[in-house]
């Protein structure tokens, strides 16, 4: 059964659209809307706009625009009615049972199965964890490791036994009682086929699992860390520490991040994502108050991965393990979080020393003399690099790439100054360098990144045209008012124009246009100067038009007034144009009838200024 109209205008209404994409995206109030990193496109500079007023988005470096129904189908790959099914359960609306998450049918896909499956396994996971006799082994890690309850539930840590303690097939057999899929539980990577004994067994066996969690809730995948006695050698082969749900149209493991869903608002609170290597620090920290810290699952953090921390915050702490792998992790990792224009910073850890073994106390002391990662870097390149000319060289030109990836320039002229000193080279040559390609040492591909030539060629928008066009936009019921005291023929330039008839006729029929549909009036490459200057409020410094103190009439009256004094204005500077050209040529007629009509509009530009301008009458 399809979802009535009535219930989806439901959703729309009841979603707050900044709250939905701040799950996902780190959100800054700019004026009347926020701006973020796009999630759907790699970018430095946030062209990424949520309107609040209009419950819509729409980013002007990729094109995607709509409301939050769009974005959560783009983001998470659902369909309509898999959005319409999220977004009622989360913010309180009632569907009709036929077309809830329960039923069965057309409307029903694999992806809701799949949902209802991971959460089944996350549940006895978890029941088994907390009392089942067979869940000993992970509590009494849990103990030994000196995560509490508290920290387990935050992360709906469960324990997937081994085959001495439950069987082969725990996990399956209760899957099967619920009626789930086996074929499915086998795609996700749950289960595995025994071609020997024709039937399916666990695959995460004596294993502590931390559920992969989504920002809206549903879980994707697991990371199982074994644990005592089942971490002993078999065969002469000791089993990994980590194994992970192997990928599938849930879960990429390279685009995820595990403890995101838990850490985003303390991310958002702190100003910085820490990152550890380990799903155990991950709640280890956590539970000492350092909710903001996150890990790679298991591997070398991805482009995915910086992408993605970099949609939440601007600054990543790196707290790998003080080992020669933790180290290798870190420097890894600093290229992929500096290309995102993350402030990096690295906690450096003691040899052997991992962010769980140390003490509260010590801890916080070393975050807290967090140091730039890229200076940290540059440091030991030429510690290392000795007296050897060639060594230095080789060590300056490594130091310089990762520079070039700085996108700042005040930043990466801060760096250059630090590498100059430290290998004892003359500044104006390490200058002379970052004017090449950045690309050409950095092993990056593709061409340059070059500002939009929509918004290079664009001449701008005439300004209180602009500022007037914004109030109608802030204040639609004085559309139809604003036509009748002539704002139609005030407003010449055709980009403006095509914003203002859009509201005009939404008004006279009753309804508030959206942003996405205010902005398709205009041509596409004007949509990014219409958003700068009208829609993100630049004229106004981001004020609400509607929350000014001046009555909105009386300011529709001065923006009226002041964009016949505009295209006074601009009338006569073409007209002075014209009478130079006159000149130059010699056209004595056309200069007098120029002059004449010069004459005549300075009339009417002081006739304009002599007249204060009035509310108009309703």
């Amino acid at each position: 059964m399809a979802i009535p109209e009535d219930k989806v205008q439901e959703v729309r209404d009841r979603v707050d659209i900044v709250d939905l994409i701040g799950r996902y995206v780190e959100l800054k109030r700019s004026g009347r809307n926020y701006v973020g990193r796009c999630p759907f496109h790699q970018e430095k500079t946030p062209s990424f706009n949520v309107n609040p007023a209009l419950k819509g988005y729409k980013c002007f470096g990729c094109g995607v625009g709509g409301d939050a129904i769009r974005f959560v189908m783009e983001i998470e790959g659902k369909s309509f009615v898999e959005t319409i099914r999220k977004l009622a359960e989360m913010y309180g609306v009632s569907l009709p049972a036929s077309v809830g998450r329960g039923g069965t049918g057309p409307d029903r896909t694999e992806r809701d199965d799949a949902y209802a499956l991971m959460r089944a396994a996350s549940d006895l996971y978890r029941d088994i964890l907390r009392q089942g006799p067979e869940g000993e082994a992970g509590r009494a890690y849990l103990a030994k490791r000196g995560i509490h309850e508290e920290a387990a539930e935050a992360f709906a840590l469960g324990y997937a036994p081994a085959p001495t303690e439950a069987g082969w097939d725990r996990l399956a057999r209760a899957l099967q009682d619920k009626g789930c899929s086996t074929a499915l539980a086998q795609k996700l990577g749950l289960l595995r086929a025994s071609e020997r004994r024709g039937s399916v067994y666990d695959a995460f066996r004596g294993r502590l699992m931390f559920p992969v969690v989504q920002p809206g809730g549903e879980v994707i995948a697991f990371s199982g860390r074994v644990v005592p006695p089942h971490d002993q050698a078999s065969d002469g082969q000791a089993p990994p520490k980590y194994v992970n749900s192997s990928e599938s149209f849930l879960f990429h493991k390279g685009k995820t991040l595990f403890g995101l869903a838990v850490a985003r608002p303390a991310i958002r609170g702190s100003g910085r994502a820490i990152l550890v290597e380990g799903n155990v620090d991950v709640v280890s920290l956590h539970q000492r108050g350092l909710a903001e810290t996150v890990a790679p699952l298991g591997t070398a953090l991805t482009e995915d991965q910086a992408r993605l921390l970099a949609r939440f915050t601007s600054q990543v702490v790196m707290c790998f393990d003080g080992d020669a792998a933790g180290r290798k992790a870190a420097w890894s990792a600093l290229p992929l979080l500096l290309d995102q224009d993350l402030d990096v910073r690295l906690v450096i850890l003691p040899d052997g020393e991992d962010p769980d073994s140390l003490g509260q106390e010590r801890f916080t002391n070393l975050l807290a003399d967090a140091r730039s990662a890229l200076e940290v870097a540059m440091t030991r390149l030429a510690a290392r690099a000795g007296g050897s000319p060639d060594a230095r060289a080789r060590a300056l030109d490594r130091a310089m790439g990762l520079v070039r990836r700085v996108r700042r320039p005040s930043a990466r002229s801060f760096y250059a100054e630090s590498a100059a000193a430290l290998f004892g080279v003359p500044l104006e040559r390490l200058q002379r360098a970052l004017q090449d390609d950045p690309r050409r040492s950095t092993g990056l591909s593709g061409p340059p990144m070059q500002p939009s030539a929509t918004v290079r060629s664009l001449a701008p928008l005439p300004q209180a045209q602009a500022e007037l066009t914004m109030l109608l936009v802030d204040v639609p019921h004085l559309a139809t008012l604003a036509e009748r005291h002539g704002a139609s023929e005030v407003i010449d330039d055709p980009r403006l124009r095509r914003v203002v008839q859009a509201v005009i006729d939404g008004a006279k029929d009753g309804r508030l246009a959206t942003m996405s549909e205010l902005l398709e009036q205009a041509e596409p490459q004007d949509q990014p100067l219409l958003h700068e200057q009208v829609f993100a409020g630049k004229y106004r410094a981001g004020e609400d038009a509607s929350s000014l103190d001046v009555d909105p009439q009386v300011e529709l009256q001065t923006l009226l007034h002041r964009c016949r004094e505009e295209a006074l204005d601009s009338r006569v500077r073409q007209l002075d144009d014209e009478y130079r050209s006159a000149r130059a040529t010699g056209d004595v007629d056309r200069q007098r009838e120029l002059q004449q009509q010069r004459i005549a509009l300075r009339r009417q530009q002081a006739d304009l200024r002599q007249a204060a301008p009035l509310p108009p009458s309703t």
